[in-house]
C-alpha cells in the first residue's frame, strides 16, 4: 500500500480556460516565500493551463520566489520547476505534463518461492488514449506500479499464475491473468451504474448485488425541470411508472402515480411514497432537496414494507448535510406556462353554416336567415358598421340574453376571450450545509408561486417549504439524528367546494360565437361568464405540512446498527369559499339582476363554507443490521424490526346560505339552510419484518423477506397476515469462465423474485362494524327550525373481509457491454392480485338492502420493461449519452362474481381486459341514396333508432350476418354486432433521452410517450361538434363534414335538435361507440430540453464561487399525434369536478423558463 501512496498521480485542475489558445500567452506573478502548489494554481487561472505529474516526482510544498513580468508561457514553468531534480516537462493541448525520463516501475518484492517473471505493457482507453496514472498491482500482494504519461507500465517480480488489478479513477477496473512478456490493457469509463448505491426498504444496497427490481433517478436530474412538484418531473424517467396529471394544468396540480399497470378493481393500486421513511406526497418535497429516488417493483423490493407496498414503493431521500466548510446554494427560476393544446373555434359565419346544415339534416325549422347570416358577415368585415343588439329588447333583463337563440350578433371566440397568453411561475431554492466531524447539518427553504391562466379569475398556487437535517456523532457508538420539515401552501380559486362548480369548463365553449359578450353599455355579458368570476366568489385552501423525526443510530459492535426512528406528522387543512351570484345589467343599463346558472353552482342569496381537517400520524421504527462473513467468501447481511402506525383524522364543516352579508362573511350569520359535518375516524397498523442477504465472493445472490402485518380495519381473525419474498441473484461476468468475454461483456447478471404482498387501501375503516354516517345534505321534511340532517339507515357488513393479497413473480437481467460503455435491464412481471373486493350474494328485494362486499375477485398484470444506456466522449471533451426505456403492461380479470355475464361493456367478468372499449364496427360513410337504401333493406337498426339511414350517415356492419345491428341480449357470449373495438391503457410508454456536454455548456433532451392507446369519443361534444340546441360547440376541424360537395369527408353530416329529439338522429353518426372514430390517443411529446453553462472556474473562482450555471428549460415543447388537434393526448383522459368529458378540463401547460444555480 505504501508503494501504491508514493506513485499517486496528482492533477492539479482548477477551471478550463476558453478564450486563451496557444502557447504565446503571458504569464505575471511576483511574490517570495510561496509553495510551487501556489504558483501552479495562479498560472492555471491565469493561463487556463494545468499540471499533470507524480506526487512522487514533484515538491509542491517546497517554497518558491518566482520574479515573472509579463513572461512567456515556457518561461513561467521553468521558474515554477526550478531546484526540482531531473524533472522535464511537455505542453500538450491544455496540460503541462511532468515527468522523469523513464517510466516508473514497480518496486521488487521481498523474495518468495516460485518462478517469478516481467510484465510490462500499456494501459489506454476505451478510445486507444494512453490513462496516465493507471494502478497496475498484484491481486493479493504488494507488488504494483502506476503508469507514466504516455501510459506505460513495467511490473517487477511478478509470480506465477498470479492475478494483475487494473485500475484508474474514473474508470472501471479490470482483472486479467499475468503472463510473461507484454500486457497491453484497455479500461472502460466507470459509469457508476455498477457501483451505484440504492437506497432500499430500510437500508441500502449496491445495484450489482440487487436481486429485485429497482429504479432510481437522481435528484439533480428533477432540478432544472420547469415542473411543481417531483411526480410531474418523474414522467418519463421511471420504466413502467405512469403519471396521470388529473389535474390536468391547474396551478399546484400533482400527478397521479400508477406502478406497473392498474393494481385492482377498486383503483387503489398506488404506489407507497416515503419521504425519508416517513408518508407523504410528493406535492409535499421541494424538488430541489431530494437527493434521489428508488422505485422499488417487485415483491423482493418491497415485501419489506408489507401491507402498504403491494402496488410498488416511492423512497424520496433528500439531501443531508457532510462534513466541510458551509457551502451556500441557490436556485432561482422564473417562466411563463401556456396551454399545450386550445382549440379554434369556428367564426360566426361558419358556425351558422354548420348549425343550418345540422338542423335541416334533423328536420327542425330552427335555422339562421340569410339576412342574420349577412349581417354576420359585415360585422366581422367592420364590427362598429353594425348594432349587435339589434333585435334586444330595451326592457330586457340580459339574465341571460339570446341564449340557444338565432338572435344576436357577434363574432366570439370563447378560449381566447377567457384564457391568457401565458401565465407567469417562479421558483426560488436556497440551501446551507456544512459540519464538522462530530455534527453536520443541512438547512433548506423553498419558494414557489404559480399563476393561472384564466384571464379574469384570480387563480394561483403558492407553497413554502423548509428542511432541516442535524447529525451528531455523540460517541463512537452513538449518533443523533433530527429531521424536520414543514410545507405551508396556498390555493386561489374561484371553484371548489362552496364556489364555483367546475361546470365553468362544460358551459365555457357551449354558448353561440353568434352573440355580443359586451352588453350595450359595456358591461360583460352573462353568457360570457365573467361576471361569475368577477363577482367576489373565492374558495382558498391553506395546508400545513409539519413533520418531526429524531433518530438514534447505535453502533453497539463491529458489524451490527441498530436504528431508532420516531414520526411525528401534522397535517391540517383550512378551507373556506364563498359563492357570491353577480349582478347582470339590463338591457337599459341601470337595472341588475343576480345571476344564477345551475351548472355553476351559484346561490342566488349567497352561501359561505368553512371546513378544517386535521391528520395526526405516529410511527415507530425500531431495526437493526447485522453483517458478517466467513471466510471472506459467504457474505451475510440481516435485519430484523419492528414498526408500528397510529393515525387520527378529523373533520369539521360548516355552511350556510341567505347570507346577512357577503363583505363579512360568517357561518351563523344566515336565513337559508345551514349544515354541519363532523367525522372522526382513526385507523392503526403494527408489524414485524425481517430480511437476510447473502452472497458468495458476489457472485451468488440470495434474498429472503418477510412481514408480519396487523391492521385495524378488519375484525378480529382476519387482521394479520404474512407476507414472504425470496429472490436469487447470479452474477455471471464473475465466473472464471467468462474472463475470455469481459473486453465484450462487462457486467452480466440474471434475477428473479417471487413474494406475496397485501393491501388494505380498498377496505374501509370499520369493515367489521355496522356504521350510520350522516346525510350529506339536509332532508325534504320542514321543521319549526328548518330542514334537517339526518342519518343514513346502518349497511349490512361482511366480518370476514381482509387483504387483498398479490403474488408477484419478476425476472431480470442486467448487463454491460464495451467497458460498461453500454449498460441496460430487461425485466418481465406479473403480479396477481387476488382476494379483491366483489359483489356478495345478491339479497332478495324484500331485504332493503344491498349485499356487502366480499374478498372473491381476482386480477392478473403481466409486463416487461426494458433500459438501455449508453455513454462516450468525442476527442476529450465532448461527453454525450443517450438513454432509451419502453415498458408494457396489461391487465385481465381472472376472477369476478357476474355469473350471467349481463352488461359486460359496463361491469365486470373474468376474462374481462382492464380498459376494453366496446362498440360496432364500421363501413364507412353511405355517399348516395342508393348506398343508403340498399343498407337499409339489409340492415334492421331499430334497435338503435327508428329512423332511416340516409347519405352522410355512418354504415354500422352486422357482425353476426342476422341482417340486425344491435347488442343482442347484452350478456357474454351474446352481444350481437357490439364487440370489443379497442382499448384505454397506455401501451409501450417510452422514453427516449440524451445529453451532450462541451465545455461547460450541455444540453439534454427528453422525449416521452406512449406507444398504443385508444380513446372512445363518444358523447364528447368537443370531439362531434353537434349535439341538442344548448351543447352545440363548433371548432374548426368540424367543419370538415360531409355534404353532397364534400363526400370525403371524416366527419359524417351533423344533426341539431332539441334534446328529447336529437338522439334518435345521433344515434346513425355520434351515439354509438365506433371503430371509424376510436381515436389513437398515442403520441411522442418532447417532454424536456435543458441549456444550461457553467460559468468557468477561473472566472468564479475570483469571486470565490464554487459554481454558478445559467440554464434554460422548456417542458411540453411540442407534441406528435394522431389525436384530432383540439385535444392534448393526456389531458382527454382527466376528468374535473363536473364531467367527465373528454377535453373540458383546465388545459395542459406548455412551460418555458430560465434559471440561475450559484454555489458558494
Amino acid at each position: 500500500m505504501g508503494i501504491i501512496n508514493k506513485k499517486t498521480l496528482a492533477v492539479a485542475i482548477c477551471a478550463l480556460s476558453l478564450s486563451l489558445p496557444g502557447f504565446a500567452q503571458s504569464f505575471t506573478l511576483n511574490a517570495n516565500k510561496i509553495t510551487v502548489k501556489q504558483a501552479m494554481n495562479a498560472l492555471q487561472q491565469q493561463t487556463g493551463y494545468s499540471f499533470v505529474f507524480y506526487a512522487s516526482d514533484l515538491d509542491v510544498n517546497k517554497q518558491i520566489s518566482i520574479q515573472a513580468n509579463n513572461v512567456s508561457l515556457q518561461e513561467a514553468v521553468r521558474q515554477i520547476l526550478e531546484g526540482q531534480k531531473d524533472l522535464t516537462y511537455r505542453i500538450e493541448d491544455k496540460r503541462i505534463i511532468v515527468k522523469h525520463a523513464t517510466p516508473q516501475t514497480s518496486q521488487p518484492a521481498t523474495k518468495q518461492n516460485g518462478k517469478r517473471h516481467t510484465v510490462k505493457g500499456k494501459v489506454v482507453d476505451g478510445k486507444g488514449e494512453p490513462i496516465i496514472g493507471a494502478t497496475v498491482i498484484v491481486k493479493g500482494s504488494k507488488v504494483a506500479t502506476v503508469t507514466d504519461v504516455d501510459g506505460n507500465y513495467v511490473l517487477q517480480d511478478v509470480p506465477e499464475n498470479a492475478r494483475l488489478v487494473f485500475s484508474s479513477l474514473g474508470f472501471a477496473s479490470k482483472e486479467l491473468g499475468s503472463k510473461s512478456g507484454t500486457l497491453d490493457v484497455s479500461l472502460g469509463e466507470d459509469q457508476q451504474v455498477l457501483n451505484e448505491v440504492v437506497v432500499v426498504g430500510y437500508g441500502i444496497q449496491k445495484k450489482v448485488d440487487l436481486t429485485g427490481a429497482v429504479s432510481s433517478v437522481k435528484g439533480d436530474d428533477l432540478t432544472l425541470r420547469p415542473v411543481t412538484d417531483a411526480s410531474q418531473s418523474l414522467q418519463g424517467l421511471v420504466p413502467g411508472l405512469l403519471v396521470t396529471n388529473g389535474s390536468a394544468g391547474r396551478p399546484g396540480a400533482t400527478g397521479t402515480l400508477t406502478l406497473r399497470g392498474q393494481g385492482n378493481l377498486s383503483g387503489t393500486g398506488t404506489p407507497y411514497v416515503l419521504v425519508d421513511g416517513i408518508e407523504m406526497s410528493l406535492s409535499d418535497v421541494n424538488p430541489n432537496d431530494i437527493e434521489s429516488i428508488s422505485v422499488l417493483k417487485d415483491a423482493a423490493a418491497c415485501a419489506i414494507y408489507g401491507a402498504r407496498a403491494a402496488y410498488g414503493v416511492i423512497l424520496v431521500t433528500t439531501k443531508q448535510g457532510v462534513e466541510g466548510k458551509m457551502r451556500v446554494n441557490y436556485q432561482g427560476t422564473v417562466g411563463w406556462s401556456a396551454p399545450t393544446v386550445l382549440p379554434e373555434m369556428a367564426n360566426a359565419v361558419d358556425f351558422t353554416t354548420f348549425w343550418n346544415d345540422g338542423v335541416t339534416n334533423a328536420n327542425s325549422s330552427r335555422r339562421y336567415s340569410d339576412e342574420k347570416i349577412a349581417l354576420l358577415k359585415q360585422y366581422m368585415k367592420d364590427p362598429t358598421s353594425v348594432d349587435p343588439w339589434q333585435e334586444l329588447d330595451p326592457t330586457a333583463s340580459m339574465n341571460p340574453a339570446f341564449e340557444n337563440s338565432e338572435k344576436g350578433i357577434g363574432n366570439v371566440d370563447y378560449f381566447k376571450l377567457h384564457y391568457k397568453d401565458y401565465a407567469f411561475k417562479q421558483r426560488h431554492n436556497l440551501s446551507l450545509s456544512g459540519g464538522g466531524k462530530a455534527a453536520q447539518y443541512y438547512v433548506s427553504g423553498g419558494y414557489l408561486k404559480e399563476d393561472g391562466i384564466l384571464r379574469y379569475a384570480k387563480m394561483n398556487f403558492e407553497r413554502m417549504n423548509l428542511s432541516t437535517t442535524i447529525s451528531s456523532e455523540l460517541t463512537k457508538w452513538l449518533k443523533l439524528k433530527m429531521g424536520m420539515k414543514f410545507t405551508h401552501s396556498v390555493s386561489h380559486s374561484p371553484f371548489g367546494d362552496g364556489g364555483l362548480s367546475e361546470g365553468f369548463y362544460h358551459s365555457l365553449a357551449r354558448f353561440r360565437p353568434t352573440i355580443s359578450v359586451v352588453d350595450p353599455h359595456g358591461h360583460f355579458t352573462e353568457l360570457s361568464m365573467i361576471p361569475y368570476l368577477q363577482s367576489g366568489t373565492y374558495t382558498t385552501n391553506k395546508r400545513d405540512l409539519f413533520d418531526l423525526q429524531p433518530s438514534l443510530i447505535l453502533t453497539p459492535i463491529k458489524g451490527l446498527t441498530i436504528n431508532f426512528d420516531y414520526t411525528y406528522k401534522y397535517v391540517a387543512n383550512n378551507y373556506d369559499a364563498l359563492n357570491v351570484a353577480p349582478l347582470i345589467y339590463g338591457a337599459d343599463g341601470v337595472s341588475t339582476s343576480k345571476g344564477a346558472r345551475s351548472e355553476l353552482g351559484v346561490a342566488k342569496d349567497g352561501r359561505y363554507t368553512r371546513y378544517n381537517t386535521h391528520t395526526h400520524y405516529q410511527s415507530i421504527n425500531l431495526y437493526g443490521t447485522y453483517l458478517f462473513s466467513f471466510n471472506k467468501q459467504h457474505n451475510f447481511t440481516v435485519m430484523g424490526g419492528y414498526q408500528e402506525e397510529d393515525n387520527h383524522y378529523d373533520y369539521l364543516r360548516n355552511s350556510i346560505t341567505g347570507l346577512y352579508s357577503t363583505k363579512n362573511p360568517n357561518v351563523s350569520m344566515g336565513t337559508g339552510d345551514k349544515t354541519v359535518t363532523d367525522v372522526r375516524n382513526g385507523w392503526a397498523t403494527r408489524g414485524f419484518f425481517g430480511r437476510i442477504n447473502y452472497d458468495y465472493e458476489n457472485k451468488y445472490l440470495l434474498q429472503v423477506d418477510g412481514r408480519y402485518d396487523g391492521s385495524s380495519r378488519f375484525a378480529k381473525g382476519h387482521r394479520w397476515g404474512f407476507f414472504p419474498s425470496v429472490s436469487a441473484g447470479w452474477n455471471i461476468t464473475e465466473e472464471k469462465f467468462m474472463e475470455p468475454l469481459t473486453k465484450v461483456l462487462s457486467h452480466l447478471k440474471i434475477r428473479g423474485s417471487i413474494g406475496r404482498l397485501g393491501n388494505q387501501s380498498g377496505a374501509a375503516l370499520y369493515t367489521f362494524a355496522s356504521t350510520m354516517s350522516l346525510s350529506g345534505g339536509l332532508g325534504g321534511y320542514y321543521f319549526a327550525d328548518g330542514r334537517h340532517m339526518y342519518l343514513n339507515a346502518p349497511g349490512v357488513v361482511n366480518p370476514a373481509t381482509t387483504w387483498e393479497k398479490v403474488n408477484s413473480k419478476n425476472l431480470g437481467l442486467d448487463f454491460a457491454l464495451f467497458n460498461n460503455t453500454l449498460t441496460g435491464s430487461f425485466d418481465i412481471f406479473q403480479r396477481t392480485t387476488k382476494d379483491m373486493l366483489g359483489p356478495g350474494v345478491d339479497f332478495p328485494d324484500f331485504f332493503g338492502a344491498s349485499a356487502p362486499q366480499t374478498n372473491n375477485a381476482s386480477m392478473r398484470n403481466r409486463g416487461w420493461e426494458l433500459v438501455l444506456n449508453y455513454r462516450g466522449k468525442i476527442a476529450h471533451q465532448v461527453d454525450y449519452q443517450v438513454g432509451f426505456s419502453i415498458s408494457d403492461a396489461t391487465a385481465v380479470v381472472t376472477d369476478y362474481a357476474n355469473p350471467t355475464g349481463t352488461n359486460p361493456e359496463s361491469n365486470w367478468y373474468t376474462g374481462k381486459k382492464v380498459g376494453e372499449i366496446w362498440g360496432y364496427r364500421t363501413d364507412g360513410i353511405l355517399q348516395t341514396q342508393e348506398q343508403a337504401d340498399e343498407y337499409n333493406k339489409t340492415h334492421d337498426n331499430s334497435y338503435l333508432t327508428p329512423q332511416k339511414w340516409t347519405p352522410g350517415d355512418v354504415a354500422f356492419r352486422d357482425l353476426n350476418g342476422d341482417k340486425k345491428v344491435n347488442k343482442g341480449t347484452n350478456v357474454l357470449g351474446d352481444m350481437g354486432d357490439y364487440t370489443v373495438i379497442g382499448n384505454t391503457t397506455p401501451r409501450y410508454q417510452y422514453t427516449l433521452n440524451g445529453a451532450v456536454s462541451w465545455k461547460g455548456i450541455t444540453l439534454s433532451v427528453m422525449f416521452q410517450g406512449i406507444g398504443k392507446r385508444d380513446w372512445d369519443p363518444t358523447g364528447s361534444v368537443y370531439f362531434w361538434g353537434s349535439s341538442s340546441y344548448a351543447q352545440v360547440t363548433v371548432f374548426k376541424e368540424h367543419l370538415d363534414y360531409w355534404t353532397e360537395d364534400n363526400k370525403n369527408a371524416y366527419y359524417p353530416k351533423p344533426y341539431i335538435n332539441s334534446a328529447g329529439a336529437v338522439g334518435k338522429y345521433n344515434a346513425k353518426t355520434s351515439g354509438e361507440p365506433t371503430d371509424r372514430y376510436l381515436q389513437n390517443a398515442a403520441y411522442c411529446r418532447l417532454k424536456n430540453l435543458t441549456l444550461s453553462y457553467d460559468l468557468p472556474a477561473s472566472l468564479i473562482g475570483k469571486f470565490n464561487l464554487q459554481q454558478v450555471r445559467v440554464f434554460f428549460s422548456g417542458e411540453n415543447l411540442f407534441t406528435i399525434t394522431k389525436l384530432k388537434g383540439m385535444f392534448d393526448p393526456e389531458s382527454i383522459f382527466t376528468s374535473n369536478g363536473y364531467t367527465g368529458e373528454g377535453g373540458k378540463n383546465y388545459p395542459m401547460n406548455r412551460v418555458l423558463s430560465v434559471g440561475l444555480t450559484v454555489s458558494l
